[in-house]
């Protein structure tokens, strides 16, 4: 009988360390959940406040490349209508 109450008394000393143990990762995972969620929160809240800190001048540069586009198809229809201009110019030449 005391072997039995001395084996259940160790049992029970295991069983409240194990406890110990698995409440302590329990909270170790609890704050490494919080600790990567404000991480990702961070990262990013910077990415959006950089995007509104520059967002002036991003568009500023949206508009400059729209620009650009514009004027460089303007000049390719300008440059379609190169060689029947030449051929008027010819024609006058040889007229």
């Amino acid at each position: 009988m005391d072997l039995d109450a001395r084996k259940l008394d160790e049992l029970l000393e295991v069983s409240r360390e194990n406890n110990e143990i698995l409440r302590g990762m329990r909270r170790a995972q609890r704050w490494t959940s919080l600790f990567r969620l404000v991480y990702w929160a961070v990262i990013l809240g910077s990415i959006f406040g950089v995007y509104y800190y520059f967002q002036p001048t991003i568009q500023k540069y949206m508009r400059t490349i729209q620009t650009s586009v514009g004027i460089i198809q303007n000049f390719e229809k300008s440059a379609g209508s190169i060689p029947t201009d030449l051929q008027a110019v010819k024609n006058l030449i040889g007229r």
